[in-house]
């Protein structure tokens, strides 16, 4: 078993949450914190079986296609300017390590 890992960053106006587990299975999520008791809204929500990796597509200035943070079949659009510190986020995760 490993160690769990999270990514978070803001991803427009939301919070994106990208998650390692000690099995090895990723989960990634868009939520938001409301309200003086600062509580959790979730937006949209993955996941995928142990061992399936998440990827991204960079952003593509040529045909205007957002950056994308994908994980088995389900896509979450990313700002440009985040998709390079995801890439270096999984690269660091990728074969079960932490940080």
């Amino acid at each position: 078993m490993t160690a769990q890992v999270e990514f978070t960053a803001n991803c427009f106006g939301a919070n994106l949450g990208l998650t390692r587990d000690s099995d090895s299975s990723w989960r990634m999520s868009l939520y938001t914190i409301v309200g003086k008791d600062r509580k959790h809204r979730g937006i949209a929500f993955a996941c995928a079986r142990p061992g399936q990796m998440p990827h991204v597509d960079p952003y593509d200035p040529g045909t205007d296609t957002p950056a994308t943070l994908w994980l088995g079949s389900a896509s979450f659009d990313l700002p440009a300017a985040l998709a390079p510190k995801i890439q270096a986020f999984l690269i660091e995760h990728s074969n079960g390590g932490a940080a």
